[in-house]
């Protein structure tokens, strides 16, 4: 299939983009939390059905007008990725543990300048609440349709129309702004960043959906284990665990960069 409009969208149709998205998700989710009782939904099942009826729309437009196919989109024919994913994967998940300690660094930061109010530490308590619905959102929905949204149509589109790192930066200000809080822009950003650069190496969703699914998977099970614990062991051989991360980090980086060509 060839791809029709693949300049679309620029920087201010991305924004649009992002804004018709979250519309279309807060006129369904009214929708749905008004005939829950009909429906038979708990509250906690409406977000993640949310989700997926909003992006199905979203996307049923955008894969017709950009003339894409699912397979084109998750790992287009520029893609450096197919051959390499056996150590490619490997390589992402040693980056995690010091990806997650970067940006716990500057959250610690944030909060600082901007307390959480009450209503916001109930929000994200719920968000990690272990329930099925949060760990299917967290764990596998939103690792998937973001990757789609963030990285394969709109980055997809920037590298097209602006240069590479304005188009990695302005990707990961989108991402990080529709998570619509400081801290949650604050964590998108750091990690957005990351995703572009692994994206616009690769050209495929493949390997971002994976460094994304496990970035989610591994905060929910360290805030599910208990966040005092966690602290405990930092703080007891914060050297040594600093070290270990980012050797890891450093040695997975290294496999990246060797095994990705430079654009």
């Amino acid at each position: 299939m060839i791809e029709k409009n693949e300049k679309f969208p620029n920087a201010l149709e991305g924004v649009m983009l992002m804004a018709a998205l979250m519309l279309v998700e807060y006129i369904i989710g009214s929708a749905m939390y008004d005939m829950r009782g009909a429906m038979g939904l708990e509250p906690r099942d409406i977000a993640g059905m949310m989700m997926i009826v909003s992006n199905g729309l979203i996307f049923t437009f955008l894969m017709e007008y950009k003339g894409l196919s699912y397979r084109e989109l998750f790992h287009s024919s520029a893609s450096q990725a197919g051959a390499s994913l056996a150590l490619i994967v490997p390589a992402i998940l040693l980056t995690v543990p010091a990806l997650i300690m970067v940006v716990g660094f500057l959250l610690e930061i944030v909060v600082r300048l901007f307390p959480l109010s009450p209503s916001q530490m109930d929000m994200f308590k719920e968000m990690g609440s272990g329930s099925v619905g949060s760990i299917i959102i967290t764990c596998l929905l939103a690792p998937v349709l973001e990757e789609m949204l963030f990285r394969g149509i709109i980055l997809r589109s920037f590298l097209l129309q602006y240069p590479r790192w304005i188009s990695i930066f302005a990707s990961a200000a989108i991402f990080g702004a529709a998570h619509m809080n400081v801290y949650q822009f604050t964590a998108a950003f750091i990690l957005g960043l990351f995703l572009a650069w692994l994206y616009q190496r690769t050209k495929s969703l493949v390997p971002c959906i994976v460094l994304h699914a496990v970035y989610n998977s591994l905060l929910l099970a360290i805030g599910l284990t208990g966040a005092e614990w966690a602290d405990a062991a930092i703080s007891g051989n914060a050297a040594f665990t600093l070290a270990a991360c980012f050797l890891l980090a450093g040695a997975g980086m290294y496999v990246l960069r060797r095994v990705l060509p430079a654009k």
